[in-house]
């Protein structure tokens, strides 16, 4: 794969979430509280893509930015799943967060330092499979509606799972053995996984903005 394919790859992954962060800002305070922590989520990833596309950043230079964007990445999606389950597991939600921030400021001062701290960002997507996994049960348990499709958090939900889960098994070593000769190949998958990800997480806020539209069409809403 060649580089300027693999720029093209970045470029549409970061379109995506420029997309879902312009569906979210749409009608902003109408919408959900777990959409309103996406949408910070979104705007920080487009404010480190626009940094390193506008100063140019190359080479390890470009581990600063993520660096600093992983954790409140990964916490922003915590607090979503808390708010969508209403608090009912809070305790792994608080203990999850409490591990991730300790552990990335270990790896930072002691093991990736300044390295890419895909360590950390591994141990995240663990929390965050974990928080989904234990969404869709408490949608099993609770129903809150008969259709998933029609709930935004379902997609949100499935897109995460899609990210996380994929990266988690590109990380494993074995992946990482097979395509030691071809990072290039390495990240693309990890932004292909990014634009399904985002796909689902736009079918969700589409959905989420439909239902805004119905409510607020009912008698009632008036």
């Amino acid at each position: 794969m060649s580089i300027e394919v693999f720029k093209w790859i970045v470029e549409i992954s970061t379109a995506f979430t420029a997309v879902a962060l312009i569906l979210c800002l749409y009608k902003f305070s109408k919408r959900s509280l777990e959409v309103k922590l996406q949408a910070v989520a979104f705007l920080l990833s487009v404010m480190v893509a626009l940094y390193v596309k506008i100063w140019e950043v190359q080479g390890a230079a470009l581990n600063v930015p993520q660096n600093l964007y992983i954790v409140p990445y990964i916490l922003l999606l915590l607090a979503m799943y808390d708010v969508a389950w209403k608090g009912r597991h809070r305790v792994l939600t608080v203990i999850s967060t409490t591990v991730v921030c300790v552990f990335a400021l270990g790896n930072f001062l002691f093991l990736q330092q300044d390295s890419f701290n895909s360590h950390t960002l591994v141990l995240g997507g663990v929390f965050v499979i974990l928080h989904g996994v234990l969404y869709y049960y408490y949608l099993l348990v609770n129903l809150p509606v008969q259709k998933l499709g029609k709930l935004p958090m379902f997609w949100f939900n499935a897109g995460y799972l899609t990210y996380f889960g994929g990266s988690l098994f590109i990380f494993a070593a074995y992946v990482v053995e097979v395509f030691r000769d071809s990072l290039l190949l390495y990240w693309s998958i990890q932004n292909f996984l990014r634009i399904a990800q985002f796909i689902l997480i736009i079918v969700g806020l589409c959905q989420d903005l439909r239902n805004i539209r119905l409510h607020s069409s009912l008698p009632s809403a008036h």
